[in-house]
């Protein structure tokens, strides 16, 4: 039998040698999930003993994690927006930075009951949050990934949200003129090293040709007036130092940018 505080001490060190630098956070996690209690009462009660059968389930996950598999698939959900959201293999990790898209997108002068859709679903954060924060909306979700739109579905019926998913390639058969695009494609360049964590992501969620743009530019060749409303909005995710030629490459397909927060751009049709 070994006590709580023994085994999180031992775990701590050993994912702190795989290189992990959240690694005593990522054990408090890893005991909120098998035991089944919040941190707080962990954290006060590390005297107590683990059964056989917990600590045998805690090393197995943990042994996950020393393979550098993302604590987020270990627990099979991810926080975004306040809300949980079921998350697998076959979808992208949502990341803090892409809120700033949901931020921005509650102050845009909108229509009353706007059409919304996200282009590249992945897990549906963005989508469902839209649908959510904005719930007069009529949300549109496509992704390429039948996979993909499984775990999105069922985020959508956990959470509550009305929203319309169709596999498709980006925009190639939009269902409706939008006032609002938004889209979190993949933009990481294919010559570049990503973490042994984020190998365990899906490729098709994360890399693009062309210096990381191929999606992007992609997209923009889609969103004629037939796709987005006159003055409708774009919301793109990218990193920064992309910024300046997808700029160039929106302002020659009609959009205006009219904000930079952190990763996200946003345009207006002009």
């Amino acid at each position: 039998m070994m006590k709580i505080n023994n085994w999180l001490q031992l775990s701590t060190a050993q994912l702190e040698t795989s290189g992990n630098t959240s690694s005593r956070l990522d054990c408090l996690i890893l005991l909120e999930l098998i035991l089944k209690k919040d941190r707080s009462m962990i954290l006060a009660h590390l005297d107590d003993e683990l059964t056989q059968d917990q600590q045998a389930e805690l090393n197995i996950q943990l042994n996950r994690r020393l393979q550098h598999e993302p604590i987020a698939y270990i627990r099979g959900y991810s926080e975004f927006y306040g809300r949980n959201f079921f998350v697998s293999p076959s979808v992208l990790i949502p990341r803090p930075e892409s809120e700033d898209i949901i931020t921005i997108l509650k102050t845009l002068h909108l229509p009353k009951k706007p059409h919304i859709a996200d282009v590249g679903t992945g897990s549906g954060a963005l989508a469902v949050s839209a649908s959510i924060e904005l719930p007069l909306a009529t949300v549109d979700a496509y992704d390429i990934s039948e996979s993909a739109l499984h775990i999105a579905r069922k985020n959508a019926t956990n959470l509550g949200a009305t929203v319309h998913f169709t596999k498709q390639d980006l925009l190639s058969r939009p269902l409706a003129v939008y006032d609002v695009v938004i889209a979190n494609l993949p933009y990481v360049s294919t010559e570049q090293t990503i973490s042994p964590d984020t190998k365990h992501e899906p490729a098709i969620a994360l890399f693009s040709d062309d210096d990381g743009l191929a999606h992007i530019n992609r997209l923009f060749t889609q969103l004629d007036d037939s796709v987005v409303a006159r003055d409708g909005y774009l919301l793109l995710e990218a990193e920064p130092r992309q910024h300046e030629r997808i700029i160039s490459e929106g302002s020659t397909r009609g959009f205006k940018l009219t904000k930079i927060e952190g990763f996200i751009l946003l345009f207006q049709k002009q």
